[in-house]
């Protein structure tokens, strides 16, 4: 019986019955884009993907075969979806990779785009500790760095400008020059179908920062809490206040160009 709904449901969509996205939370990774994620799939009005990170617009084997109705299949079909909802996915590498603004433009113009802003510094700490600590063993193995945050942060700050996404997917300190990446979006959507939302102020002001995020959407404001997720176990800033200091001064520049681009100012340089 499964199996012929499944079957079922994979002719519905080739033949162009499906329903689509109506906003995508597009990065930053190690921002609090799964916390949100299941945050907002607890909504009446909001409908999430069935898997968070559908990485569609990024795989680029995948994206060059068209076959958007393989993409379609996260989403329910237009009769499970009731009137008025919201349906949206999170793949934070939207944010990063170079030539997903451009694809999604592509896809719908109307799109609208949540995008989650972390302090680069602690970003940078954060996705280093993901990828030293907890991806030893496991799925994800495969994408263990065995460096210690030190070594990592020097080479990527003096490869930095002959490296490209494609060289260095993990980026600790790249993925943290917000104004590039948003600047390529903004070629192709306009500034008011982009939400930015600070890390902190979802964590410590959530009542208020999903409200902003409702209005954004389109939907009535309904309470809910701040889901958690990703919380790391293993804390080791003592070790590196050197190379911590060294990225605040580096970063500093570039949030000030990110603050002028987006009208938003953020203290992490306080």
């Amino acid at each position: 019986m499964q199996k012929n709904l499944e079957s079922l449901k994979k002719l519905l969509l080739k033949v162009g019955y499906y329903s689509k996205p109506d906003f995508i939370i597009i990065g930053a990774q190690k921002a609090g884009t799964s916390g949100l994620f299941a945050t907002l799939n607890q909504n009446s009005s909001i409908i999430g993907s069935n898997r968070k990170e559908i990485h569609y617009f990024d795989n680029d084997s995948w994206y060059s075969v068209k076959n958007l109705h393989s993409y379609h299949s996260f989403f329910p079909l237009p009769h499970n979806v009731p009137k008025k909802a919201r349906l949206f996915e999170a793949t934070p590498i939207y944010l990063f990779h170079p030539l997903v603004a451009q694809r999604l433009h592509e896809y719908n113009p109307t799109l609208k785009l949540i995008v989650l802003l972390r302090n680069p510094v602690e970003r940078a700490f954060s996705a280093w500790t993901m990828y030293h600590h907890h991806f030893k063993t496991g799925k994800y193995k495969y994408l263990h760095d065995p460096r210690p945050f030190d070594v990592a942060i020097n080479e990527d700050l003096k490869n930095i400008e002959n490296t490209s996404f494609f060289d260095n997917k993990i980026a600790y300190v790249k993925r943290g020059i917000y104004h590039y990446q948003i600047e390529e979006y903004l070629k192709y959507f306009p500034l008011k179908q982009l939400l930015f939302i600070e890390s902190n102020a979802l964590k410590q002001q959530s009542e208020s920062t999903l409200k902003i995020i409702h209005e954004f959407i389109g939907i009535s404001n309904e309470q809910q809490p701040m889901i958690k997720a990703n919380k790391s176990k293993v804390s080791q800033k003592g070790n590196y206040e050197k190379e911590l200091q060294v990225l605040k001064d580096f970063f500093r520049p570039h949030n000030k160009k990110l603050y002028d681009l987006i009208g938003e100012e953020y203290n992490w340089d306080k």
